[in-house]
């Protein structure tokens, strides 16, 4: 009897599974006493990754490539977590010895953490951290501090890290810039700004310039490479707040208090530097709007060449403008959108310009996007993270409780168009006249008799009876606006957005105890993120460490 072959089944990842799934198993928490933990940074690299770097460099050099395969099986599954007064590194996902770095003041909070590489030394990974407007650097190889720098006027709100140029890293501050740093350079210890005429000597205006400061830049390695200033011109008017690198463009996008989305060109010095490097100084990006979003915006993340998932917090409204009390919360939004002017700058198979410029139309509220989906987040909420890999969909991670709820941006409901009023083109087309069919036959008659005179009478009669009373219509409005027998227009408002939440499908993820008690005592869930290229979640409490294992 002749058997048929059966076909293997076709793999299908859990991010494209059933939303009743539990994708997680929780098999890790880890509680401390004296460390508040409130940051994580996973190791971001694998053994495959690694060669991706510095555009395939080290997968080159056969020696070179076998010695970063090491480095990353040995630091693969390592959580660096960022404290009070402490910063400790949990090595194989908190199974081996901990590696534990405690400031000089122990109040001092560190703010934001990441994972760094110096491209001179490949083989000794980098921690960067922020302690208020102080950039420090830690060596986990030799466990010790190599550099600290320093340049923001203001508390540094965010710092993210190259994805394939790993020694280049940016911080955003409240001071309405953002720093882009280089780790294989030295800070700059004696001023080395340009002169502004009529002077010679070089200018002295220091960091909210976009200039050396007039005392030593800070010690061990790195160095400010590139500035994007704030202010009128076309930077941001009020504390930055995010930045993301492009994955493979010279580009990077910003977000701030101002409500603003920006997207800037890196300098090309950035990439090559000179003998004796300044400071680029950026104060036009190539986009701008604040018509995404109504209020801070809270993160920015590429999803593809010109394709970026934004996010802002609650925004405090005004019903009406003339009552200063009668306010209300709006909630929060997490945006798609397109940007439409890429290929104006970077054209498919051309080199790019090395001078390249916007106009003012592209730095003064640009309208070259498009919104391809938006909803509507939970009022309040602390955390959210966004994981993207050329492997796997881009997800979305917001911690609520004690609970993580994923979502699968690629299953975000296209944006609803509004509505348009289809039935109403005539009587709309009607309003538009300047005068009524009665009206406009009446001046006919009168220009036809000659009497020039008279054929504003009947215009002024009509305006003193409607003059009687207040001056004003029910709505508000002048009178005049509304003409005899023509309606007064009704425009659609806008399509609402749906609640995230209630619109689309996730997966949760819990803290639950690996009895199945319930953790009434653990703290709830502060931030979180995805590490081990999405094999594993890891989030913070107050004192306490989770994390989660892929089951399949």
């Amino acid at each position: 009897m002749d058997v048929e072959a059966v076909d293997p089944p076709f793999y299908v990842p859990w991010y494209r599974k059933s939303k009743d799934a539990q994708p997680y198993v929780l098999s890790t928490i880890l509680t401390s006493d004296e460390t508040s933990f409130h940051r994580t940074a996973c190791f971001p690299w694998t053994t495959d990754s690694f060669h991706t770097l510095w555009d395939g460099h080290a997968a080159r050099e056969p020696q070179l490539a076998a010695q970063c395969e090491a480095v990353a099986n040995k630091w693969m599954g390592a959580i660096a977590t960022a404290g009070t007064g402490r910063l400790l590194v949990l090595p194989k996902l908190a199974t081996a010895k901990p590696l534990l770095v405690r400031l000089s003041d122990s109040q001092l909070r560190i703010e934001n953490i990441a994972w760094a590489i110096n491209s001179n030394r490949p083989l000794d990974p980098l921690i960067v951290f922020t302690v208020a407007s102080v950039v420090l650097i830690f060596d986990v190889t030799s466990a010790s501090i190599v550099g600290k720098l320093r340049g923001h006027g203001g508390l540094i709100t965010s710092l993210c890290v190259h994805p394939t140029q790993p020694h280049l890293f940016c911080t955003t501050s409240r001071d309405f810039t953002s720093r882009i740093y280089d780790l294989s350079l030295y800070p700059v210890q004696v001023p080395n700004n340009p002169h502004w005429l009529p002077r010679s000597e070089p200018s002295l205006a220091g960091p909210a310039h976009g200039l050396h400061m007039c005392e030593p830049e800070g010690e061990g390695i790195g160095q400010c490479v590139a500035v994007m200033v704030g202010g009128r011109s076309g930077g941001h008017k009020a504390a930055v707040l995010c930045s993301a690198f492009h994955p493979s463009l010279p580009l990077i996008a910003t977000g701030g208090v101002d409500r603003a989305l920006k997207i800037w060109r890196i300098p090309p010095a950035v990439f090559s530097p000179p003998a004796q490097p300044r400071i680029a100084r950026e104060d036009k990006p190539l986009f701008s709007t604040d018509l995404l979003h109504k209020a801070a915006v809270y993160s920015v993340h590429w999803l593809a060449d010109d394709i970026i998932v934004s996010h802002s917090t609650a925004a405090l409204m005004r019903r009406n403008h003339e009552v200063l009390e009668d306010t209300y919360y709006e909630q929060g939004t997490v945006v798609v959108w397109q940007w439409l002017s890429l290929n104006r700058f970077f054209p498919p198979g051309k080199v790019p310009q090395k001078i390249m410029r916007g106009t003012a139309s592209d730095y003064r509220n640009s309208e070259s996007f498009k919104i391809l989906s938006a909803y509507h987040l939970p009022m309040v909420f602390k955390h959210f993270h966004v994981y993207r890999s050329i492997t796997h969909d881009p997800i979305l991670l917001i911690p609520m409780g004690k609970v993580i709820r994923v979502f699968n941006i690629s299953h975000f409901a296209p944006r609803r168009p509004p509505n348009f009023p289809a039935d109403d083109l005539v009587s709309l087309t009607d309003q538009m006249k300047i005068l009524g069919e009665e009206r406009q036959s009446r001046g006919t008659d009168h220009l036809e008799s000659g009497d020039l005179s008279s054929s504003s009478a009947p215009a002024r009669d009509e305006r003193d009876e409607g003059d009687e009373g207040d001056g004003k219509e029910d709505n508000g409005a002048p009178t005049g606006v509304q003409r005899e027998g023509i309606s007064t227009a009704s425009y659609p408002s806008p399509a609402t957005l749906a609640v995230l939440f209630d619109a689309v499908g996730g997966w949760d993820v819990q803290v639950v105890a690996q009895h199945g008690a319930g953790p009434t005592a653990l703290p709830d869930i502060e931030s979180c993120e995805v590490g081990c290229e999405g094999r594993v979640i890891v989030a913070v409490g107050e004192r306490t460490l989770y994390i989660w294992r892929l089951q399949d």
